[in-house]
């Protein structure tokens, strides 16, 4: 049987025809907002890796089955790690304590996750970590350790301190030996697909195993998917000694796509004989959230959790990184018109930008500026175990982007509504540019969306100035109104063929 993905192939709706539509005009709308960056295939992930006196780069995991390193001022694509077979879901990296080496680790629909040597971009490892797809993994660097969560509802560790005994040299030369034959443009951004699948929709190749990392231990208790996972050192409530807040355990937090979300509590033992082994063990479990958690964010500074969900509401729960088998308390919950995607809290990095940024999904694809010192924002404990979470309605409709007006409608504590993607916009990350004419260090936001843009926002414009929304006006074609094809013809075919016709 043959398939196809040629969207004009498929049976669609009136309703898909006519957001298609909105979706084209607003895209040639909102081309040049936000510094556009486009790139092929759609962003899943994406991190911000800033060094000192360095242009920052924006990692992407594409569903295009590539990562790529894109240089944030230039907006040119530096590296593509080509190797996956299916889209990569996520990235995260991590530093050898002895030989120094920068890696990046990505994980994938594919089923692995693969260890990328940045210097040379080859792949020193794959390992098939799950029977089903990985959506997101997470590096503990304090206890070398990488973290995966899959759809098939497991979280496996795995021991990244084997790395350490790589020959990256040896790896290196042998990867570029193997492809010597075959030429390709290093950033050719063809799309992968065409060169891993055949016509007519044939499976993708399965990965394939390559110098695996070792499986320290896994941890079975989510119901559902797993979406996202954070981490933090659990202290204790001594402040006596320089080291006697450091208890040697870390809480993993890990959430899934039924709203669950999980604290662990892992830490490395070692046995009499010298083998290192990993302990992890579920410490709190809650269900704040209707449905799907979609971001993370964890401060144990702050002692603060911020989860976006499908339910259409932003969550903020205080914690304590001292006691990982007490429950996080929700204190303030941000109802939104449609589901959030992702969300920023300024303030966890820069303390004295106490705003947090958030993200929903179509039909508004907007990104919101909220003033954590709102009035309207006062987080209240008292007043969020009582409220009904259930189907929580956001306090203003939603806008489809049609009719008259294009003024702001700010939802409470809300201080700005930023059009710019034309899809679901999907990550929010930050970083610190210097200014070139003044000198100072401006804070910038990027953006990644469906629609397969980067958008780069200086972060002072975007609080103060104030954008009028697109507004598009629906047409009904009224009789007597199309317009006059253009012919076929010239005009003097068609005086030819009116002769005719009046011969008649």
């Amino acid at each position: 049987m043959s398939l196809t993905t040629d969207q004009n192939k498929l049976f669609r709706s009136d309703a898909q025809h006519r957001q298609e539509a909105i979706r084209l005009a607003r895209a040639e709308a909102l081309q040049n907002v936000g510094n556009p960056i486009q790139i092929p295939s759609k962003p899943l992930r994406v991190v911000v890796k800033q060094s000192k006196g360095k242009e920052p780069d924006a990692f992407i995991a594409e569903s295009g089955w590539i990562l790529r390193r894109v240089g944030l001022q230039s907006g040119k694509t530096k590296q593509l790690f080509k190797g996956h077979c299916g889209p990569v879901t996520s990235l995260d990296f991590y530093t050898t304590r002895t030989s120094k080496r920068e890696l990046l680790i990505s994980g994938s629909w594919d089923k692995s996750f693969k260890v990328w040597d940045l210097q040379t971009k080859t792949a020193m490892s794959t390992t098939i970590a799950h029977t089903d797809f990985i959506k997101t993994l997470l590096v503990i660097p304090e206890l070398d350790v990488l973290v995966t969560g899959s759809s098939d509802k497991d979280l496996r560790i795995w021991d990244l301190s084997t790395l350490d005994s790589f020959d990256f040299s040896s790896l290196a030369s042998s990867a570029t030996a193997s492809s010597s034959s075959t030429t390709t443009n290093e950033l050719s951004d063809a799309p992968v697909e065409s060169k891993k699948t055949g016509s007519g929709g044939a499976a993708p190749p399965a990965a394939v195993s390559q110098n695996p990392l070792p499986l320290l231990t896994s941890l079975k208790s989510h119901t559902r998917p797993i979406e996202r996972l954070a981490y933090f050192l659990i202290s204790t409530n001594s402040t006596e000694g320089s080291n006697a807040n450091k208890t040697g355990k870390f809480g993993l937090v890990s959430t899934d796509s039924m709203g669950v979300l999980k604290i662990w509590e892992l830490g490395r033992r070692i046995a009499e004989d010298g083998k290192i082994s990993m302990q992890g063990a579920e410490k709190c479990s809650v269900r704040y959230h209707e449905l799907a958690i979609y971001d993370l964010v964890v401060s144990a500074e702050n002692g603060e959790i911020w989860t976006a969900s499908a339910d259409n509401s932003i969550l903020l729960s205080t914690f304590s990184p001292s006691d990982p088998s007490s429950d996080p308390i929700p204190v303030l919950r941000i109802p939104h018109p449609t589901q959030t995607r992702s969300l920023l809290p300024l303030h966890l990095d820069y303390p004295n930008v106490r705003y947090l940024l958030t993200t929903t999904i179509t039909p508004e694809e907007l990104i919101r500026v909220w003033d954590l010192d709102s009035e309207e924002l006062e987080p209240d404990a008292k007043r969020e175990i009582r409220r009904e979470w259930k189907g929580l309605p956001a306090t203003t409709s939603v806008s489809n982007g049609l009719g008259a007006g294009g003024n702001e409608h700010l939802l409470p504590g809300s201080v700005r509504e930023i059009e710019g993607h034309t899809n679901d916009v999907v990550s929010l990350s930050s970083y610190v540019v210097e200014n070139g004419e003044t000198g100072k260090k401006e804070i910038w936001i990027l953006s990644a969306g469906l629609d397969g843009t980067l958008r780069r926002w200086i972060w002072l414009e975007m609080l103060e100035k104030k954008r009028e929304k697109i507004v598009l006006i629906e047409t009904t074609p009224q009789e007597g109104d199309e317009e006059k094809k253009e012919s076929l013809l010239t005009e003097e075919e068609e005086r030819e063929l009116e002769e005719l016709m009046m011969d008649d």
